[in-house]
């Protein structure tokens, strides 16, 4: 099976044989908050303009499946991609207010990543929006919106809060922020997040 870049270099295939109590403070996570959420929450900070952050998606999914009570936020960080960032947030917030996320980001990685052509300003972003089969009404019903505005700012108090330097960034439990350079493999990956989930 296709193991996912975590970051810089690749993602290590190291043995499965580790167990739960190997994973260390300092090593596989940092505390970065001194209080857990109550919640099995785990943000994950990422950017349309990332390639490491489009890999990490299908990964995402399978936590997802893996944990069916998990509380998965997807932050968008306004701090790359220059003048596009913050249009990338609200591109992101517009297609969650829409119910569209699934639809919407594998178009928006590819626009970013892959395509010769990208898209420089909003007017551009709604194109993409409606040459998938939304509503050119429906986006301007959402995009400036005050509800919209509200997420941004979450977004940006989020990144803020936790420091956030890098993509992708996953944090748990609003508490402690994963090393992907530690881990090593697609399943220490998840074997950490449900260690971390159940501390506390």
């Amino acid at each position: 099976m296709k193991k996912y870049i975590f970051i810089v270099c690749a993602l290590l295939m190291a043995p499965l044989a580790n167990a739960a109590n190997d994973f260390k403070e300092g090593v596989e996570y940092k505390v970065v908050q001194e209080v857990a959420s109550n919640e099995p929450v785990v943000s994950e900070f990422f950017s349309y303009v990332c390639p490491h952050c489009d890999s990490f998606e299908p990964l995402m999914a399978k936590l997802e499946a893996r944990i069916p009570d998990m509380q998965l936020k997807k932050i968008p960080v306004a701090f790359l991609g220059g003048d596009m960032g913050p249009v990338l947030q609200r591109a992101h917030g517009a297609a969650a207010l829409l119910k569209a996320e699934d639809k919407i980001a594998p178009v928006l990685f590819d626009a970013m990543i892959r395509a010769k052509k990208k898209p420089n300003n909003l007017k551009d972003i709604k194109a993409l929006f409606v040459a998938n089969d939304i509503a050119a009404e429906k986006f301007d019903s959402v995009v400036n919106s005050f509800v919209l505005n509200g997420m941004i700012g979450q977004y940006d108090k989020a990144t803020q809060r936790f420091d956030i330097r890098s993509t992708p960034t996953v944090i748990v439990k609003d508490k402690y922020e994963l090393d992907m350079s530690e881990i090593g493999s697609e399943e220490r990956f998840y074997q950490v997040v449900e260690y971390l989930l159940a501390k506390d």
